[in-house]
C-alpha cells in the first residue's frame, strides 16, 4: 500500500488546525522512538474522486512523488477540513472491506 508518511510532529501541527479527526486518516505506526502516520494514497484518491473538484484531481499524481507529504500537507490546506473527512471516510471504507 502507498502512503502518505506523516511524522508526529506534522500529525500535531495538523491537529491544531483541524482537530483530532487527522488521527483517524490511516494507521498509527512506532517503534517506541518514533512515530508516524501512513495515509494510504488510494484513501485521498477516493476522498478526491467523492469530492470532484478538478483543482484537486489535478494534483492527485504528485502524491506519488518523493514529496508527497509537502503536497498532502498543501492540499489539507488548501481544501482544509472538508477533505480531511473525506479521507478519514474513505480510509474506515478501505480498512472494512479489507477485512472482508
Amino acid at each position: 500500500m502507498e502512503a502518505i508518511v506523516l511524522t508526529d510532529e506534522e500529525l500535531q501541527r495538523l491537529e491544531i488546525r483541524f482537530g483530532p479527526v487527522v488521527r483517524h486518516m490511516g494507521p498509527w505506526n512506532s517503534d517506541g522512538v518514533f512515530g508516524y502516520a501512513s495515509v494510504p494514497v488510494a484513501a485521498v484518491e477516493k476522498a478526491a474522486e467523492m469530492l470532484d473538484d478538478p483543482n484537486l484531481r489535478v494534483a492527485l499524481p504528485r502524491l506519488r512523488t518523493p514529496e508527497r507529504t509537502e503536497t498532502f500537507i498543501e492540499l489539507l490546506d488548501g481544501f482544509g477540513a472538508v477533505l480531511v473527512d473525506r479521507i478519514v471516510g474513505a480510509y474506515r471504507q478501505f480498512r472494512f472491506d479489507s477485512r472482508s
